[in-house]
């Protein structure tokens, strides 16, 4: 192996798919994008984190539209 290689422990399998294409995702960002969307769920009441799987799903909007910014859909 060449030593610029190291290898590391991982805890996630991260994935990110857009427009259905999956990207690659190395392993700093497969884990910083897991980090990050465990940190938001761990400060939501109710949620059991560590959860066995996460999903999130952003769509773009045709057009945006007004919502009130304190209530749940």
């Amino acid at each position: 192996m060449d030593e610029k290689h190291r290898i590391v422990e991982t805890v996630f399998e991260t994935k990110l798919w857009i427009d259905g294409e999956m990207l690659p995702l190395n392993h700093m960002m497969q884990e910083t994008l897991a980090n990050v969307i465990l940190g938001f769920a761990k400060t939501l009441k109710g949620i059991n984190v560590p959860s066995k799987m996460i999903e999130v799903k952003i769509e773009v909007l045709p057009q945006s539209k007004e919502v009130d910014a304190h209530t749940y859909p």
